[in-house]
């Protein structure tokens, strides 16, 4: 059954629920593994510090971004990033582009341990040199260690969440994507467990499961010899898992294999943790996680199969509440490292319908990116926050009542008279909400001036005597509030909506609140819930930055992303340095018609640009200074067509070092015109990049001030 066939049968929303928990359910194997994941920790270890694991044992803020996250939601992108520009189906090729496209060098997306040591980086190093998959992982150019890594199997959960139903779909697609980087065992690794994440949303067996996952795989691989053999093994004591992996131990150990994270020995745990598991999502897992080795990667690819496999309702309490409906990637894309899971899982949904509905370029949806939180789905907070957590905790509605769906259940206690509470969305995050940097996500807002905050909030349980005053507001970095004016009273039973328009300029720090306040003007202490329902941030932006009001955090200066080059804040003014070239960028891949505008200084090179459109690291139009002349470029690099820089237009312009000039660009549709010192020096048109965020690159050993930056959408 094809993956729209079976959607129809199944039901949109109740495929989006299994999407879900499938998502869950590799960001919590994820979470519970992280801790244990380095080489000093064994099975042994991990036993006698933890004895038999029944929960999380690292508590975390919020947790970092990690490579067994950021390649699932990034890499599938390929898929709408293929259709909308050459409307075709998605290649091994437009895979490998969207490596180089989202990921920055040297950090983040995941491990840079060296060419020839990391299977990631020497793939990435081969994609930049123009080797495209299958050769970029290929066991032939790379060689049999590196090619056989675990890589290849824990980036592919997300292509078995868009072909439901479908193992050999699944199998196809996750078999290019592991092409990019891998080859042999470890292709055929992601095979499989795509191929089990695919029949997860159809099989109630999981033995039964297993063995039509392992049937899409070569007779005569040895991953599936392995797994064949495992399976077997645990056929003579199904209810002992540690005999299992007892046998592991002794004929699949990690010190029979070459590299630093072979496939096999981690396929072996994953057959392991699938089959001893038997269906339910703890013990299947926690069974990973016991078993050592690369423990992040093999829970996390567990709870894909067994979040699908159990749905929403198999995954207990316990594992949701501390991720907060919440995680954080580290791509070029700031904008999008702040994910609630839920709209994580409508993305996916989105790629089935394009991988399944026969679209073109000319008629393929858009996704909307925007925040809009309806609270749907079971269990689901989008990620918002609630102060003081010690009085005030948020659920989701049908948690108490399975009939209703669609609020947010606010439940405060003890709040004294005249004092405060407030929930809240976070369009920011900074290095102080996080306890580690694991894979170094940086963070662009999702929320800017000039936008309108709407949402709906009721209540029943106000009794005589209390009074609580309702009122949005935002709070920028510098930990200034901005709150709406009116009177918002609650009456028992009667929705209040609210509508507030963010203040267009905040005096150039970044928002990393809004929300609501709630403010106890009766009786001596409230208690009591209230529902918050559809809550949005919409709207035309109006972004200033001061660059005295950021911070160096993670790497680069607040509020960008970066790569490649060195950005730093001496003096309270952003300096990018670089001996090839860098990237600096911000914003919305979803802005379309701006006006940007920042002053700059070139003390020293030439090649310094204002970039606008940007879709990442290969897509991006080019406006500045280039060797004495100003110059619009568009820059399109990638497997189709190589690495290309076409020039739109020169002009002269005589320019001093030294000089502060201010930059302009306009985006209008397809018309661009770029302004010096607010006279326009020419305009181009130009149709291939509709949308896209704002920044900066540098070329050629340049040296770039940037004294101010301002945006606003047309």
């Amino acid at each position: 059954m094809t993956p729209k066939a079976f959607a129809e049968k199944m039901g949109e929303e109740h495929l989006l629920e299994k999407v879900y928990a499938g998502i869950l359910g590799k960001i919590i194997g994820v979470r519970l593994g992280a801790p244990v994941e380095p080489l000093f920790w064994t099975a042994d270890k991990i036993r006698e510090a933890y004895g038999e694991i029944t929960g999380y044992i690292k508590f975390y803020r919020n947790f970092a971004a990690d490579d067994d996250i950021n390649g699932p939601v990034f890499f599938i992108k390929a898929v709408e990033d293929t259709l909308t520009r050459y409307g075709t189906t998605v290649t091994a090729k437009d895979i490998g582009d969207a490596w180089l496209n989202y990921t920055a060098e040297g950090h983040g997306m995941f491990w840079w341990g060296g060419y020839g040591t990391s299977t990631e980086h020497t793939a990435y190093v081969n994609l930049q040199n123009g080797i495209f998959p299958p050769h970029s992982g290929s066991a032939a150019k790379n060689g049999d260690a590196i090619a056989e890594q675990i890589g290849g199997q824990i980036f592919i959960d997300s292509w078995g969440l868009v072909c439901p139903g479908d193992p050999e779909l699944a199998a196809k697609y996750a078999g290019m994507a592991a092409s990019v980087s891998h080859d042999r065992n470890a292709l055929y690794g992601g095979q499989f467990v795509a191929a089990c994440i695919a029949l997860a949303f159809t099989e109630t067996d999981t033995e039964v499961l297993f063995k039509k996952a392992i049937a899409v795989i070569p007779n005569d691989c040895g991953y599936r010899r392995m797994a064949e053999d495992v399976y077997r093994v645990y056929l003579e004591n199904p209810t002992d898992w540690r005999q299992t992996w007892r046998y592991i131990q002794t004929t699949y150990n990690d010190k029979k294999y070459p590299g630093t994270v072979h496939i096999i020995p981690n396929g072996a745990v994953i057959v392991c943790g699938l089959l001893h598991g038997q269906g339910d999502f703890s013990k299947t897992i926690t069974i990973a996680t016991m078993c050592g080795w690369d423990t992040d990667c093999n829970a996390g690819n567990l709870g894909t199969i067994a979040g699908v496999f159990c749905g929403l309702s198999g995954i207990s309490p316990k594992w949701r509440e501390p991720i907060k409906d919440f995680v954080a990637t580290s791509s070029v894309i700031g904008s999008q490292n702040n994910h609630d899971i839920p709209s994580i899982a409508r993305y996916f949904c989105f790629v089935r319908k394009l991988l399944s509905s026969g679209y073109k370029k000319e008629n393929a949806p858009v996704f909307d990116r925007s925040v809009r939180f309806d609270f749907q789905l079971p269990g689901s907070t989008h990620g918002m926050r609630a102060f003081p957590e010690n009085r005030v905790t948020l659920q989701n509605c049908n948690e108490i009542d399975p009939e209703r769906q669609g609020g947010l259940l606010i439940r405060s206690n003890f709040i004294l008279r005249n004092s405060e509470f407030k929930v809240f969305y976070k369009p920011f995050y900074r290095r102080k909400d996080f306890d580690d940097e694991r894979y170094i996500p940086n963070f662009s807002p999702t929320v800017y001036p000039g936008q309108t905050l709407q949402t709906e909030i009721e209540t029943n349980d106000l009794v005589p005597g209390m009074d609580l005053m309702v009122k949005p507001y935002v709070q920028d970095t510098d930990g200034r509030q901005w709150v709406g004016e009116s009177l918002n009273l609650l009456r028992n039973g009667q929705p209040l909506s609210i509508a507030y328009t963010i203040p267009p300029v905040l005096e150039g720090a970044v928002i990393e609140e809004a929300g609501l306040k709630f403010y106890n003007s009766g009786r001596e202490s409230f208690y009591g819930t209230l529902i918050l329902k559809d809550f949005s941030i919409t709207g035309k932006a109006h972004y200033t930055l001061d660059p005295a009001k950021q911070a160096v955090e993670f790497g680069t200066v607040t509020p960008f992303t970066w790569h490649k080059g060195v950005w730093t804040l001496p003096g309270g003014v952003v300096q990018g340095v670089c001996a090839d070239e860098g990237n600096l960028y911000t914003g919305s891949v979803d802005w379309k018609n701006v006006r940007f505008q920042s002053r700059v200084e070139i003390p020293f090179g030439g090649n310094a640009y204002l970039l606008c459109r940007v879709q990442g690291n290969l897509r991006y139009y080019g406006f500045g200074f280039e060797n004495g002349e100003a110059v619009a470029f568009i820059k399109d690099l990638s497997s189709r067509s190589r690495w290309k820089k076409r020039i739109l237009q020169r002009v002269p312009y005589f320019w001093k070092t030294g000089e502060t000039y201010l930059w302009t660009v306009e985006a209008l549709g397809d018309q661009f015109t770029f302004y010096v010192n607010d006279q326009p020096l020419f305009t181009v048109r130009e149709a291939t990049i509709p949308t896209g965020m704002v920044g900066y690159r540098i070329e050629s050993g340049c040296r770039l001030f940037i004294h101010s930056f301002e945006l606003k959408e047309e």
